[in-house]
């Protein structure tokens, strides 16, 4: 039997005011063709969740709720999950691969994402992007990256995320 291939996985949520919070996850192989999709239905935190999650609510559903429901879905095992909000490093802790941060894709409300905000994780390049790694899993992850060198980017894939959510969102609605 033959040894599954590589796959890299991409989860970015989506935040909508009219229908709310979803989660998209596809998982590459690595000349960057899906291997897989799931996306979650729309999320929509209730007052109290506002109240009582406060400033860390964002934090709450993208690295939590969303996360840790939509990633074990997932039938194939990536070696790297890419994340592009700082918030689903958090899910590192609940997954055997690694979690990284895609710079390119990514920016705080701050403005872009840097050493400072991000204590405790290391930067590698990989596919001409750098991503940020939980600086424990940098060593392993050096070990992987020549694996993805025909990857064409690591930005593209989350805009293939988001337009898949919109489209399951549209055939959501005209169906009610």
């Amino acid at each position: 039997m033959a040894a599954p291939p590589d796959a890299i996985g991409f989860y970015t949520v989506q935040q909508c005011e009219r229908v709310g919070w979803t989660g998209g996850y596809l998982m590459l192989n690595a000349a960057g063709r899906p291997l897989e999709f799931h996306c979650t239905l729309p999320v929509r935190p209730s007052r109290a969740h506002e109240i009582l999650f406060g400033p860390t609510l964002r934090e709450h559903i993208i690295g939590e709720a969303i996360g840790c429901a939509l990633l074990p879905k997932a039938r194939v095992q990536p070696i790297l999950i890419c994340c592009d909000q700082p918030e689903g490093l958090h899910l590192d802790v609940h997954l055997p691969a690694p979690i990284g941060l895609v710079s390119d894709a990514a920016c705080s409300e701050e403005g872009p994402i840097t050493a400072d905000d991000l204590p405790g994780y290391e930067a590698l390049s990989i596919a001409g992007s750098e991503i940020w790694v939980a600086m424990e899993r940098a060593e392993a992850m050096r070990a992987i990256v020549d694996r993805f060198a025909d990857l064409p980017d690591l930005i593209e894939p989350f805009g293939r995320i988001r337009e898949a959510i919109q489209e399951a969102q549209q055939q959501v609605a005209r169906a009610a």
